[in-house]
């Protein structure tokens, strides 16, 4: 009798750690999703490099002017990315935020202009889902 307790105490305790590692019963619990960022350098030549600074990422790179950078993050967490611009002598460019969801596209264009003394940021674009029309 004592066994058979035992037994079913052990069987009650596996399902319980079961249920409670399985993530359909954590629903707001952070899942990673992947997060692809495009920055389009329409005509800034002089830059010493750009940095892309989000949710527990940053990503320095350069791109030439008239080419596209293209970057996938693995993300945990809704957060604000910001595009830096830096140019020599300690000057830079901040672009606008913009909150990003794991809700929202999971693709995002954002286009760099020069100016006369100013750097141009476009608001950040989804890239959304080519159709398949018959």
């Amino acid at each position: 009798m004592l066994e058979r307790a035992l037994l079913q105490c052990f069987l009650i305790l596996v399902c319980c750690s079961e249920l409670a590692l399985n993530r359909k019963w954590h629903p707001y619990k952070g899942r990673r999703y992947d997060l692809t960022l495009f920055i389009r350098n329409h005509n800034v030549t002089d830059a010493t490099f750009f940095r892309l600074v989000g949710v527990d990422n940053t990503a320095d790179f350069n791109v030439t002017a008239g080419n596209t950078f293209e970057h996938t993050f693995e993300v945990k967490r809704k957060g604000y990315w910001t595009l830096f611009v830096e140019f020599p002598g300690d000057r830079y460019a901040k672009s606008p935020r913009k909150v990003i969801s794991r809700d929202s596209y999971r693709k995002w264009v954002m286009e760099v202009y020069y100016y006369p003394g100013a750097v141009g940021f476009s608001e950040w674009h989804k890239v959304g889902r080519k159709s398949k029309r018959g």
